[in-house]
């Protein structure tokens, strides 16, 4: 546990920068939301087109962010639903606005019709995602 928070803390000192966060094709996630997204397809790329808290069953993909189950006092767990007709890929950057904190995270690539969950410390104030993609 105590090696996993350590973990956590030195990822976030690490500052890269910012480069998501004055984008217009980026999703921020907050603790607690569910969120539904649609896009506009051209091509590989992908142009957000509106996101939002109200439910929306035609909504491409859905996050929602929440406490881990398994260690809810130490992780956010998001769960990133991807209802497009082909594998997504995005970038992902946490960010503690208390701290002044952001940092590029990896994350894998979400098969289509499927479910994929990662974990965040909970120094996480906001996620934002962006730079969404197809992969054909």
């Amino acid at each position: 546990m105590k090696r996993l928070l350590f973990a956590a803390i030195f990822l976030t000192s690490l500052l890269l920068p910012a480069s998501a966060w004055a984008k217009a094709n980026t999703v921020l996630i907050h603790p607690g939301e569910t969120l539904y997204a649609r896009f506009e397809i051209k091509g590989k790329k992908l142009k957000l087109t509106s996101y939002g808290k109200e439910k929306d069953e035609s909504a491409q993909v859905i996050f929602t962010m929440g406490p881990d189950t398994k260690q809810p006092n130490l992780l956010y767990s998001l769960k990133i639903e991807n209802k497009l007709p082909h594998d997504l890929v995005y970038k992902m950057e946490m960010r503690s606005i208390k701290r002044n904190l952001e940092m590029a995270v990896p994350v894998s690539p979400v098969v289509a019709g499927k479910v994929a969950f990662e974990n965040y410390p909970l120094l996480v104030e906001v996620l934002a995602a962006y730079d969404f993609q197809l992969d054909l």
